[in-house]
Order: structure tokens, then C-alpha cells, then sequence
């Protein structure tokens, strides 16, 4: 777990000697989760009730036109689980960003990019004995920004471990940003 964390901050500090850079920052909502626990033989899904809160700072360096690489941080608050009646964990994940911009849609200035996310997530309970512990998070979207504003969705998931039982909570998450140059 500290190899993961020291490879996002190496990842985030070469990205300083790229050309273009940028600050983006963005909140979204969390739906149509699940929490798998994988602690036994078979795998069992929890559904969730809800909706949860993302809210992300990332900061980007280009590669080449198309192609940009950085560092970001991010606060969630996650769904409740339906047969838990709670959280079962927030997280604060530290991760590593690759996006590439596919170019512009026609003649309109919206242009559509795909993006990874991949790095390890801080995870925490508010009240309650039981404390989740700390594991990898990644995230797998795209969407369309023109002029700053940004439009995302991604597939979004982060793994923990509550009283040995094995959780990874899966998601979908639908966000709003701006981009600062």
C-alpha cells in the first residue's frame, strides 16, 4: 500500500515538467451502487439506497496534444447499504489520472475524452467500533468538456476490509466540473 501511494506522488511530481497544465475540479453524484463482500466462497451484493457525494481535485500535465497525465485527490461519501441500514465506509482516495481527448465532435467545441483513474484509498467510518481498512481504488469513464466545464461519468470502485469481511463498493458516479488553465 505505500509502494501504490509513493508511485501517485512520483506520477504526480514528473507530470510538473510537461507543458500544458491544469487544475480541474469537479462534484458528483453516486448511484446504482452495489458493496460485494467476498469474505467466503461466494460472492454476496448488497444493494444500495441513495445517493452519494464525490467531490475531486485533480491536477493534469500534457503528454502530447491528445494525451495527459497526472495526480488527484478526492472525498466520497458513499451509498447506504440496504441490508446494513448504513455506510459502510467514506473513503479519500490519492490516485494517479490518465486521460486522452478523442478530439472535436464535428463542427461543435465539445470534445470527448476517456479517462483512468488508479490509486489507494484512504477509508474511514463516522461513530461505530468498526474501522474499515485503507485499500485500492481506481475508476474507468469519459465524457465531453467545451470551455472548461467538464461532464463526466465513470465506473468507480474501492476496496476495503470491515471485521475481516472483504468489501469492494462499486458505483456509478455522474459529475460536473471546470477546468482552470
Amino acid at each position: 500500500m505505500k509502494k501504490l501511494l509513493l508511485i501517485t506522488l512520483l506520477l504526480g511530481a514528473t507530470t510538473t515538467a510537461f507543458a500544458d497544465k491544469y487544475l480541474e475540479t469537479r462534484i458528483g453524484l453516486t448511484g446504482f451502487g452495489t458493496y460485494n463482500d467476498s469474505g467466503s466462497n461466494v460472492t454476496k451484493k448488497y444493494k444500495t439506497t441513495g445517493v452519494g457525494f464525490d467531490a475531486a481535485l485533480e491536477f493534469m500535465s500534457s503528454v502530447n496534444d491528445n494525451f495527459y497525465l497526472g495526480a488527484g485527490v478526492a472525498y466520497q461519501t458513499l451509498q447506504e447499504s440496504k441490508s446494513h441500514d448504513e455506510k459502510l465506509f467514506q473513503s479519500f482516495p490519492v490516485y494517479g489520472v490518465a486521460k486522452y481527448s478523442l478530439g472535436y465532435l464535428g463542427d461543435s467545441a465539445w470534445v470527448p475524452f476517456i479517462k483512468a483513474n488508479l490509486g489507494y484509498a484512504f477509508n474511514f467510518k463516522d461513530g461505530g467500533n468498526d474501522s474499515p481498512d485503507n485499500g485500492l481504488y481506481y475508476a474507468l469513464g469519459g465524457g465531453i468538456e467545451n470551455d472548461g466545464v467538464v461532464l463526466e461519468i465513470s465506473y468507480q470502485d474501492t476496496y476495503s476490509e470491515i471485521n475481516h469481511t472483504n468489501y469492494d463498493y462499486s458505483r456509478w458516479t455522474f459529475g460536473i466540473g471546470y477546468r482552470f488553465r
